[in-house]
């Protein structure tokens, strides 16, 4: 008998499950669970819902009985309800989410880096708001205190990554504004198991303290300022090669997260939004891991057609 062949989704659910068994996540989240339905089963069916852009739970249910592959390969006997899925998405710690997204992680030495993005809270288009601030200023001013310009609304996400496989291993998640360097510690303690394997960590400018040299003729016994004369000795130390910019393979994986996942969140509350976007990044690690399954099967599709 031919083995059946695997698809998209069953790889995507095959890397998702196999980094709920490296991080010992229980089948049940209590003993007194009805268990007709898996801790597991929710997860992955979570995480393919942020796949297909965060799209509603009863829509995404409806869509459900067309994977008839996929609700074989994990065992469902029945479609959970909508509400089902929305409770569990609720009820999940955030840490044991954390830890899920850490079981992407290889255990070969690696190069990381980290960087951070903002998630748009609305469904509105940057156009759309653009226009809306040129209707309001073009209304004739009234009197008094002028009106504050309306914000647009975002999630503050920090990621620290893997950049040789591009894996997403910790996120720092937190609403409007906030300092790159003040969270990059929080962002990167997440992942502390796997500091002995870091080679090196890029990060923009963002992340430390920058002095412009302005007079870099200068000797360093004649600069003024401990950090300056720093700088310069370690320039003038410099030997070989310029290093690689790798900082630059955070900046695509960003993108890709956005263009696969979506860059708008359609939750409501605070805590609703930090747990769709951990979800979504455990979507796109897993998409990640695919990736070269879809490659393959595409060229291995192509040249048997080339053959006849």
């Amino acid at each position: 008998m031919k083995k059946k062949k695997e698809t998209f989704f069953i790889k995507f659910a095959k890397n998702i499950l196999k980094a709920l068994k490296i991080r010992q996540v229980r089948l049940y989240g209590s003993k007194f669970s009805k268990k007709t339905y898996t801790l597991h089963q929710h997860i992955v069916l979570l995480a393919i819902r942020e796949y297909r852009n965060g799209i509603g739970y009863e829509r995404f249910c409806k869509e459900l009985p067309d994977y008839v592959a996929l609700l074989e390969f994990l065992g469902l006997g029945q479609i959970p309800h909508f509400t089902t899925l929305h409770k569990v998405s609720q009820r999940l710690k955030g840490s044991l989410m954390d830890s899920i997204i850490l079981g992407f992680a290889r255990k070969a030495k690696f190069r990381a880096g980290i960087d951070s993005t903002g998630l748009s809270l609305q469904h509105s288009t940057y156009y759309y708001e653009q226009r809306l601030e040129h209707f309001r200023k073009a209304k004739k001013k009234k009197p008094g205190r002028p009106r504050k310009r309306r914000r647009k609304k975002h999630q503050y996400t920090s990621i620290f990554a893997d950049l040789d496989k591009q894996l997403i291993l910790s996120t720092k998640l937190l609403r409007g504004k906030k300092s790159d360097k003040r969270l990059m510690r929080p962002t990167m303690n997440k992942a502390k198991e796997v500091f002995d394997r870091v080679i090196s960590n890029d990060a923009d400018r963002g992340y430390e303290d920058y002095i412009k040299l302005v007079n870099k003729d200068v000797p360093v016994h004649r600069t003024s300022g401990e950090n300056r004369k720093k700088v310069k000795i370690r320039d003038r130390n410099k030997r070989g090669r310029p290093r690689k910019n790798h900082r630059n393979k955070i900046e695509g994986m960003i993108f890709v997260l956005k263009k696969v996942c979506g860059e708008h969140l359609t939750a409501m509350k605070a805590s609703c939004q930090r747990q769709q976007t951990r979800f979504r990044v455990i979507a796109y690690n897993a998409y990640r891991k695919s990736f070269l399954f879809l490659i393959k099967d595409f060229y291995g599709t192509y040249s048997a057609r080339n053959q006849y």
